[in-house]
C-alpha cells in the first residue's frame, strides 16, 4: 500500500503542506465532538425516554415487524431523554444513518424520533420513500395525528397515531389534505442552501490564502458547507465528500501553485482513517434482535413540537 501511494504521489509531483494529516485528524475530531450520543440499534421502538408502556412497546413492535414482512420497509421508533444541544433534525440524520434504516438499495427506512423533555418529534424519511411519505404528509402526521394526543398526555396513543399513519402513507392510504398542499411547501433545501453556498465560496478563496491561513479557510469552508452535503448525499457519505473535497483543494494548492507562501513538504498521500459504514446485510432477527439494512437518509421529513 505504502509503495502504491509514493507512486502517485511521484507520479502526480505534488506534495501537501506540513500537518495536513493533523488537520484531517482535527476535522474527524471535531465532527464526532458535536456528534449525538447514538445508541446501538436493538429493537424497533426503543423506549429511551421511558413514555411508552410495554403493551403499546409489545403492539408496536408485532404490527411493525409484519409491515417490514410485507412490504421490506423498515419503520424505527426511538424517544430520547436528552438532545444534548443538539437540533432535532442533525439528531435525527445521525441516528437514521448509524443505524442504516431501510435495505441497502432501496433506501426504504423512517425514522420516528421523540425527545419529550425538548418537546420536539421528528418522522426521517429515507430517500427511497420520499415520493410515498412526503414532506408535507409527515407534517400532517405530526401535527394532526401526535400533537394532539402529546399534548393531552396520552403518549402511547400518539406514538400509536404517528406509527400507523406512516404505514398508511407508505401503502398510499393517507393524504395530505387541501389546506396542506396549499399551505405548506418543502423548505430543507431553501434552509441548507444559503449556508452551502457561503460555504463553498470559503472553501474556493482558501486556495488562494497561503499557509496556515489556507487550511482555517478550509475548515471553516467545508464545516458551513457541511449541512448540504449532508441534504445530498447522507450523513455518513457527506463525511467522505468533506474529507475528499479537503484533499482535493490540497492537491489543486500545490498543482497549481495556489497560495504557495509557506510550508514544506509534508509527503504521502492520505491512506484512510478507519471510518465504518456498517454491514451491508440486514435481518429481522427475533422479537430481542433487530439492525438496520444499510440504507440512508435524506428523503426529507417533518419536524414539530407541543
Amino acid at each position: 500500500m505504502n509503495s502504491k501511494l509514493k507512486f502517485i504521489n511521484s507520479k502526480f509531483n505534488f506534495k501537501l503542506p506540513k500537518g495536513w494529516l493533523f488537520v484531517l485528524v482535527l476535522l474527524q475530531f471535531l465532527t464526532g465532538l458535536s456528534s449525538f450520543p447514538v445508541p446501538q440499534l436493538e429493537r424497533r421502538v426503543m423506549d429511551h425516554a421511558g413514555i411508552l408502556s410495554e403493551a403499546t412497546i409489545t403492539k408496536l413492535e408485532s404490527d411493525l415487524k409484519q409491515f417490514e414482512a410485507d412490504t421490506s420497509n423498515q419503520i424505527a421508533v426511538y424517544t430520547t431523554p436528552s438532545l444534548h444541544e443538539e437540533n432535532i433534525e442533525e439528531v435525527a440524520i445521525e441516528i437514521f444513518d448509524e443505524w442504516k434504516l431501510g435495505q441497502k438499495n432501496k433506501n426504504n427506512g423512517v425514522l420516528l424520533l421523540i425527545a419529550p423533555n425538548e418537546r420536539k418529534m421528528r418522522i426521517e424519511v429515507g430517500r427511497g420513500l420520499e415520493g410515498a411519505l412526503t414532506d408535507i404528509q409527515a407534517k400532517q402526521i405530526i401535527r394532526n395525528e401526535i400533537r394532539p394526543s402529546f399534548k393531552s398526555g396520552d403518549m402511547d396513543g400518539g406514538v400509536t397515531a404517528g406509527v400507523n399513519s406512516i404505514m398508511a402513507a407508505i401503502r398510499g392510504e393517507y393524504a395530505p389534505s387541501e389546506d396542506d398542499v396549499a399551505t405548506n411547501r418543502d423548505n430543507s433545501f431553501s434552509d441548507v442552501a444559503p449556508s452551502g453556498l457561503v460555504g463553498g465560496i470559503f472553501t474556493f478563496i482558501s486556495m488562494f490564502i497561503p499557509a496556515f491561513g489556507g487550511l482555517v479557510f478550509t475548515i471553516v469552508g467545508l464545516f458551513v458547507l457541511y449541512p448540504l452535503l449532508v441534504f445530498i448525499f447522507g450523513g455518513t457519505a457527506a463525511l467522505f465528500v468533506a474529507i475528499f473535497l479537503f484533499i482535493l483543494v490540497m492537491i489543486l494548492k500545490r498543482i497549481f501553485g495556489f497560495g504557495q507562501g509557506g510550508g514544506g513538504s509534508g509527503g504521502g498521500f492520505y491512506s484512510g482513517g478507519g471510518w465504518s459504514s456498517g454491514g451491508d446485510s440486514w435481518s429481522s432477527g427475533g422479537t430481542d434482535s433487530w439492525s438496520g439494512g444499510g440504507g440512508d437518509s435524506a428523503g426529507g421529513g417533518a419536524s414539530g413540537d407541543w
